[in-house]
């Protein structure tokens, strides 16, 4: 101990400390460790067994007062089982929802970044390469957010400290409003899944319909169209109808042909191009003597197609 009441343990005492220890140490016991700072009252970290069940804590002399770790100098590493923050509701007011949690999380822009040499370790400190090597490359490859880019979007979960102009992220208050994105994205999902249910029922609706169709005789559309050398004529003919007919009109209304259709169910006829001349035609199918439909069709001169 020295004059002025500093005391050195395993070393010469340093005024600028009451303490001043080197060496390994061991306390027992509980520590009271005291700081200048007198608020509310005389502010302290307490060493001790007042922890879950009488284990080893640390803690401050009041609730919420105390850090590990400054903004300007973080620790490089906390290794812990279990992370614990105090969330009772009976230590809480004014609860409300997170609003527009999704619009948010949309906003948010995660990034990888490798720490600058300088805030990860002392450069002139690490003698030993390996060991340079391991700080290396743990400070790169680094993910994250840039807090200045999170506090214009969601201010409540960044920390800046006026006494060194230094953001940080509160990144476990991050995650409830993923919890409410999720939910909110999930309500919307189940908003589409529903469409898509009514838009499948509409479609086996429309299926339903189309068999239903199927009751009725149809005519379809010739292909090719127009023709030169033959053609061919789908149509559906309902089982147990009565005579079914295609009949062939040029534009003045004159029967050009007539092909009797005994094929019940789908099937199709063949038009040769050479049994009509060039020109344009409709056809008609009749079936138990009522007009189903009438489309046409071209047949046009071969030699003018390739221009010959």
């Amino acid at each position: 101990m020295n004059s002025s009441g500093a005391v050195g343990i395993g070393v010469a005492p340093n005024s600028s400390y009451k303490l001043n220890i080197e060496g390994n140490s061991k306390i027992k016991g509980q520590v009271l460790i005291y700081s200048d700072l007198q608020f509310p009252t005389s502010n302290y970290f307490q060493f001790g067994g007042q922890g879950y069940y009488g284990l080893l804590s640390l803690a401050p002399s009041a609730n919420g007062l105390g850090w590990v770790g400054i903004s300007s100098r973080a620790l490089g590493e906390v290794w812990s089982y279990y992370y614990r923050t105090p969330s009772d509701a009976r230590q809480k007011e004014n609860i409300r929802d997170i609003d527009k949690a999704l619009d948010i999380v949309l906003q948010l822009k995660g990034i990888k970044y490798d720490l600058k040499k300088e805030y990860a370790y002392i450069d002139s400190f690490i003698k030993d390469e390996e060991i340079r090597a391991i700080f290396e490359a743990e400070r790169k490859n680094k993910i994250g957010f840039i807090a200045q880019d999170v506090n214009k979007i969601l201010p409540e979960v960044v920390i800046y400290d006026d006494s060194t102009d230094i953001y940080g992220i509160d990144y476990t208050k991050v995650v409830p409003v993923l919890v409410e994105a999720i939910k909110e994205q999930n309500s919307h999902i189940e908003v589409l899944q529903a469409e898509i249910e009514q838009l499948k029922i509409g479609d086996s609706r429309s299926k339903s319909t189309v068999e239903n169709d199927l009751d009725n005789a149809q005519l379809f559309q010739n292909k090719p169209n127009p023709f030169y050398e033959n053609t061919v004529i789908d149509y559906y003919i309902p089982d147990g109808n009565q005579k079914a007919t295609v009949y062939v009109y040029d534009l003045n209304g004159s029967q050009k042909k007539a092909y009797d259709v005994t094929t019940e169910g789908r099937s199709k006829i063949i038009i040769n191009g050479s049994e009509l001349q060039p020109g344009m035609y409709i056809y008609t199918l009749i079936v138990g003597g009522k007009e189903v439909d009438t489309k046409r069709m071209i047949l046009t001169d071969w030699l003018n197609l390739y221009n010959i």
